[in-house]
């Protein structure tokens, strides 16, 4: 019972000087309460940043998909219309050629 009296203060002046040892003390607790502030803000910022990258990321890598998709596509038609102008230049050939050779 002697150390339960002991630990006990008679008024808040006395647990504020903790027997004479204040500074010690409360700068413990204050070091305390900094560690465990930093310990879940730190975290806390580095989940941020790292999701801000990563939507980031996702973005470019989208944005990268539709180019490359618009290019394919872009290709595919200039494939299409040079075949069809190939065609085209074709038939207008063989149909020079027969009208050369009608009137030859």
């Amino acid at each position: 019972m002697d150390l339960l009296n002991a630990i006990q203060f008679d008024s808040w002046a006395e647990f504020v000087d903790m027997g004479g040892y204040a500074f010690n003390v409360w700068a413990v607790y204050g070091l305390f309460v900094v560690f465990i502030a930093v310990n879940i803000i730190v975290p806390l910022q580095r989940r941020k940043t790292l999701l801000r990258d990563l939507r980031r990321r996702q973005n470019i890598d989208a944005q990268v998909a539709l180019n490359r998709q618009s290019a394919s596509v872009a290709g595919a038609i200039d494939n299409a219309v040079n075949d069809s102008l190939a065609e085209a230049a074709q038939v207008v050939g063989t149909g020079q050629n027969a009208q050369q050779g009608e009137t030859s």
